[in-house]
């Protein structure tokens, strides 16, 4: 039955007249009459006896009363969560993120910290994994967006495109090449190199680069995440070419970033179920990380020459 009906009803019980519940309620005392008549008809009940202008309940009334009442506060909870979810800031639901491990030193953390400062009925779920972890992730429905390298690799994902970075050189920061602004992977003939693992393709985009050369590459060790070849660059133990975006993560190490001469670009996207459309929050959440990783562009690179 229409919620206004039986507001109407509910509060022509709590003043007596229908002129009194015309006022409360902001319309025409011949409105408040119709629609006690209109409820009277659908419900088959006589709900008040007139005596000198006042509307008396009947029993039937009496016992309809709280059950009226009790429909309509649900009605009032369900409209508020309704409003929630569509405004995004909706304690209803947990936003389930997936990214990789490389990017929650500090970027994910300030990510986070501008969304929930806006948003701080909603619960976040953190998942962390490779890219090919993340688009099972997403297919199997234990996270709403994630962070991919593009393209991806599964069907039943599509994407948003976030953002595109360049390969940057990570090495010490005393080591000689520190002092260049731009480095080339000529300048790294007989230097110790960490690669990322041959699996990966950002590895095979610097394979066929370096074989496009000529260069032989020294390669020392294989590491598996930006986070290790940049812990492992800072100890010493070799240079790194791995994407600017999760090197920036890693700038309070003591290494230093210089950008590659030659250009292997990195797209980034967020990725969902080609089947489940975002929720509001989802998108509230990307909007904010796009606007940090924009931001990240334009940042001064750390490390810079002395």
């Amino acid at each position: 039955m229409d919620s206004e009906l039986l507001r109407t009803f509910q509060v022509v019980c709590d003043k007596g007249t229908t002129q009194a519940a015309a006022e409360v309620l902001g319309v025409s005392q011949s409105a408040v009459s119709r629609r006690l008549a209109q409820i009277e008809a659908e419900l088959g009940l006589a709900l008040f006896t007139r005596e000198k202008g006042r509307l008396i309940p009947t029993r039937e009334n009496r016992a309809l009363l709280s059950q009226i009442s009790a429909v309509l506060v649900q009605n009032t909870r369900l409209t508020q969560m309704a409003r929630d979810l569509g405004s995004g800031n909706s304690p209803m639901l947990t936003l389930r993120v997936a990214f990789p491990a490389s990017l929650t030193m500090t970027i994910i953390p300030r990510v986070l910290q501008d969304f929930t400062a806006t948003n701080d009925r909603v619960q976040v779920e953190i998942h962390t994994g490779t890219y090919d972890t993340i688009e099972r992730m997403l297919l199997d429905d234990r996270a709403e967006i994630g962070f991919l390298r593009m393209p991806t690799q599964r069907p039943g994902i599509v994407s948003t495109p976030l953002i595109e970075v360049e390969t940057v050189c990570v090495m010490p920061a005393d080591h000689p090449l520190a002092a260049r602004d731009v480095v080339s992977v000529r300048d790294l003939f007989r230097e110790p190199l960490i690669l990322l693992g041959r699996m990966r393709a950002p590895r095979s985009e610097i394979d066929q680069l370096l074989m496009e050369i000529g260069l032989r590459p020294q390669i020392r060790i294989e590491a598996h995440s930006v986070m290790s070849a940049c812990a492992l660059a800072a100890h010493g133990l070799g240079i790194t070419l791995v994407n600017g975006l999760m090197a920036r993560d890693y700038a309070h190490l003591p290494i230093a970033i210089r950008p590659l001469r030659e250009r292997l670009t990195h797209h980034f996207a967020f990725a969902m179920p080609e089947s489940m459309p975002p929720s509001a929050t989802a998108r509230r959440f990307m909007e904010v990380a796009e606007r940090h990783f924009s931001q990240l562009l334009v940042a001064p690179k750390a490390g810079g020459p002395a």
